[in-house]
Formats: C-alpha cells, sequence, structure tokens
C-alpha cells in the first residue's frame, strides 16, 4: 500500500488520524501525515499492522469517532514509542 493510499483506507475503516495513531502506538500524528503525503509504499511492519486492524476489529481500542476504552484522555496524553 502507498501512503497515498492511507487516508483512504483510514476513513474506510473509520478511523482519524489520531485514532490511528493510537492504534498502532506512535507517538506523534506528524507520522501519519508524512505516510499520508508519500508516494513511497508504508514500511512492511504498519502494512501488517493495518491488516491486523482491519481483520481483527474486535481488538481496536478506537471505533469511529468514538473511543473504546474510557481512559482515553490519559492514552492521548501518554503516546508509546
Amino acid at each position: 500500500m502507498l501512503g497515498t493510499d492511507l487516508p483512504e483506507w483510514r476513513k474506510r475503516h473509520r478511523l482519524t488520524q489520531d485514532g490511528l495513531r493510537m492504534e498502532l502506538g506512535i507517538g506523534s500524528r506528524q507520522t501519519i501525515i508524512t505516510w499520508e503525503k508519500s508516494t513511497d509504499p508504508l514500511p512492511r511492519m504498519v502494512e501488517l499492522a493495518l491488516l491486523a486492524l482491519e481483520h481483527l476489529p474486535e481488538k481496536r481500542k478506537v471505533d469511529g469517532f468514538r473511543y473504546a476504552t474510557p481512559d482515553y484522555p490519559e492514552q492521548r496524553a501518554r503516546p508509546t514509542f
């Protein structure tokens, strides 16, 4: 998948850039923005993570624009790297 395909994938799976950042455990939303602007293929590990999010919806923390977990503010405040 190319980086320019990522916004369409995100919208199809009802994820914002911030929601995808949280799902992937990335510290900065700027990383998602950079991937989306790139015409290069996404890193293989990112593609695998996207496949997992697509095929294992019960494991998602973020569902559309609502957060499935009650501690969203805490998760947002403490990004993982």
